[in-house]
């Protein structure tokens, strides 16, 4: 993907997500190009809790999408 720093600024949230889905991120500066991408954590399991995908967006984990009484889900 490549960007400028412009847009970086007024479209940050979906380019982080496109850097965190592993795509390499190009922002055209005056001065040259920088490159975002995710750094991998070695230490991190390999299967994850989608609580922290959660997380990660900005979301709490306990949070529903849908209500829960069209669920008829009891907390």
């Amino acid at each position: 993907m490549n960007t400028t720093v412009t847009t970086l600024l007024r479209e940050f949230p979906k380019i982080r997500r496109a850097a965190m889905r592993g795509e390499r991120v190009v922002v055209k500066t005056r001065a040259g190009n920088l490159i975002l991408t995710r750094e991998k954590d070695p230490e991190a399991p390999l299967f994850g809790c989608l609580s922290d995908m959660a997380t990660d967006n900005g979301l709490e984990a306990d949070e529903f999408a849908i209500s829960m009484k069209v669920w008829n889900l009891k907390k």
